[in-house]
């Protein structure tokens, strides 16, 4: 959940929230509860993906806008204070902002998810370059296609302000497990953060699917205005819990060496020589 002075909320909502991934699963397929954060589906035999929507508390007169990759814009309307984003045709990375002007102050969210369609042609760097709202924590980068945010994971972030890159701006991380943290941008207006590993309950071994959700925020002040803005996310089990680093290396280079066999025999072999 992402407040803005106790006034406006925006969070994943529905089949996103419940499954985590979009999917919505076979008809009598169970969704299993996991104690203390988030929610663990069970795999779908079958499944299509459903629209993504975002659930928005306290925005009455918030301009709601989605981004597409080709900066082309289309206004949001929520529904009993919902947002369904609604498909694009294109493929990549979009922006949903919503910004709320309150005359000596302006609140505003922005949120990146990556709907599915058609090859946009474009790069994500566009439209992470584009002015979305005045104050800004830009993705440096953002995850690739199919790659999201991990707990462990060390992230970056730019902090600007119009065109003006923002040094010295205090930037607090908080999680949905309840997780804090403080970092300052340098004198580039990049701040990095690892993304705490608060997810309770893990059985180590165990394929974990939880998300929780994860929200970056900072204050700034000028000509009498004060903006508040948050980039809101998503962030997952690390999988580091089931995946084993030293195991994964070995098993690598078996495979290699056994290639390296099966390669150097293929040789000899193409000369009629088999050892």
């Amino acid at each position: 959940m992402i407040w803005f002075n106790n006034r406006l909320i925006v969070l994943l909502f529905g089949l996103l929230l419940l499954v985590g991934n979009g999917v919505v699963p076979a008809a009598g397929q169970a969704e299993h509860g996991v104690a203390g954060g988030g929610k663990k589906p069970a795999a779908p035999a079958m499944h299509h993906r459903a629209p993504k929507r975002l659930s928005l508390s306290n925005g009455e007169g918030a301009e709601i806008t989605l981004w597409k990759p080709d900066l082309s814009k289309r206004a949001l309307e929520p529904k009993m204070g919902v947002i369904t984003l609604p498909p694009t045709g294109v493929d990549n990375y979009h922006a949903i902002v919503v910004e709320k002007n309150w005359g000596n102050s302006v609140d505003a969210i922005v949120r990146y998810e990556y709907l599915f369609g058609k090859p946009s042609g474009e790069s994500p760097v566009k439209l992470l370059a584009a002015q979305k709202t005045p104050l800004e924590i830009v993705p440096d980068p953002l995850p690739r296609e199919h790659h999201r945010y991990y707990a462990r994971a060390e992230v970056a972030f730019v902090v600007r302000y119009k065109d003006q890159l923002l040094a010295d701006q205090q930037v607090e991380l908080r999680t949905g497990n309840g997780s804090s943290l403080r970092g300052v941008s340098d004198d580039q207006g990049r701040v990095v953060f690892r993304i705490p590993d608060d997810f309770p309950n893990i059985v180590p071994g165990d394929r974990d699917r939880r998300t929780a959700d994860l929200s970056f925020h900072t204050t700034y002040e000028t000509a009498g205005i004060r903006y508040d803005t948050t980039l809101s996310a998503e962030y997952r089990v690390s999988p580091e819990h089931w995946q084993s680093k030293p195991w994964g290396i070995a098993v690598a280079g078996v495979g290699f060496l056994f290639g390296g066999l099966i390669t150097r025999r293929a040789a000899r072999g193409k000369k009629g020589v088999w050892k």
